[in-house]
């Protein structure tokens, strides 16, 4: 049995077969096509309509709803603050500007006057002189001539002035419009120190001020037997013996300063007052100056013009010599 008979009538049945095509298209789709695949032609008129119905839907959807009351209420609080702000901010610049403007204009006008010859110095008023002349003072001064009420030089002249051995303080101050008035105060001479080839006037403090005039050496008790002495006008003494001299004078009482005529120190405890009427005083350091001076004047007004010398060094042993 040949079996090309069967090939031969196995491919005319397989030409007689439909081919079958299956689509993958959603079914809306397929309804429209026909049972061998092919799509059945659109109906006129449809998609028009949908597109039209898809259009207003759009339309509805994209038109704006009307703004709620508190909306507008909030839009216009905040368009109130915003403007506020702004006012506010102008403001601030505005006085921040004046403020600075201000500043510069003071600034300007202080460095003006400050340069200017106004309130320039004419007249220069001493006060408190005594021993050192006037004229002396405003030499020592020296005020620039373009000085000013402004450009005052107090420290410098009061520098200067206070250089002299005399001046003790020196004050210096304005005098409206075109014045300075320089204010001193003296040193006050207490002794004289006998310092060998030289005598000098000093003051409370250890301040050696001047060599004495004859009105001082008259009137002023003279301080002696002082060693190692080294005195400079306007510098104070470093002295122990000397210091404690000066204390002793300046720390009994005047009725008793006022009959001393000299004081030898040649130490501490060796200080000894002279008075007008040649009794020796032996005072030693200068403490309890109080009791030894009430002691030194009792014992004198007990025995008046007998007394040679007293030792007053230690109060509760106090002694005294006379005449015999």
């Amino acid at each position: 049995m040949s079996t090309s008979d069967r090939r031969s009538d196995s491919s005319g049945a397989s030409k007689k077969r439909r081919n079958v095509y299956i689509s993958t298209s959603p079914k809306k789709e397929s309804k429209g096509a026909d049972v061998a695949g092919r799509t059945a032609p659109p109906r006129v008129g449809r998609p028009a309509k949908r597109a039209a119905t898809a259009g207003a839907a759009g339309e509805s959807r994209s038109a704006p709803s009307a703004p709620s009351a508190a909306r507008v209420r909030a839009e216009q609080r905040k368009t109130q603050r915003q403007t506020r702000m702004s006012a506010q901010m102008r403001a601030r610049r505005l006085r921040t500007g004046a403020v600075l403007a201000a500043v510069v204009l003071a600034l300007v006008g202080c460095v003006a006057i400050y340069n200017s010859p106004l309130f320039t110095i004419r007249t220069i008023e001493v006060v408190g002189a005594q021993h050192v002349p006037a004229a002396q003072v405003r030499a020592l001064a020296a005020v620039p001539p373009d000085a000013t009420l402004i450009r005052f030089p107090a420290d410098a002249v009061a520098q200067r002035v206070g250089a002299d051995p005399w001046i003790a303080s020196v004050t210096v101050s304005r005098v409206f419009p075109s014045g300075m008035r320089i204010r001193v105060v003296e040193r006050v001479p207490v002794a004289i120190v006998d310092a060998g080839p030289s005598m000098w006037l000093i003051d409370a403090s250890g301040s050696v001020i001047a060599t004495p005039s004859a009105d001082a050496s008259g009137t002023l008790p003279v301080i002696t037997d002082v060693p190692g002495l080294d005195l400079k006008p306007g510098r104070r003494t470093v002295s122990e013996p000397l210091l404690n001299a000066i204390g002793v004078l300046t720390g009994i009482s005047p009725a008793l300063a006022a009959t001393v005529r000299s004081v030898s120190a040649p130490t501490i405890d060796g200080t000894a007052l002279t008075t007008a009427d040649h009794v020796e005083i032996v005072v030693g350091e200068a403490v309890d100056l109080t009791t030894k001076d009430a002691l030194a004047q009792r014992i004198l007004r007990e025995h008046p013009g007998k007394v040679v010398s007293i030792d007053v060094r230690i109060p509760d042993r106090s002694t005294w010599r006379g005449l015999k």
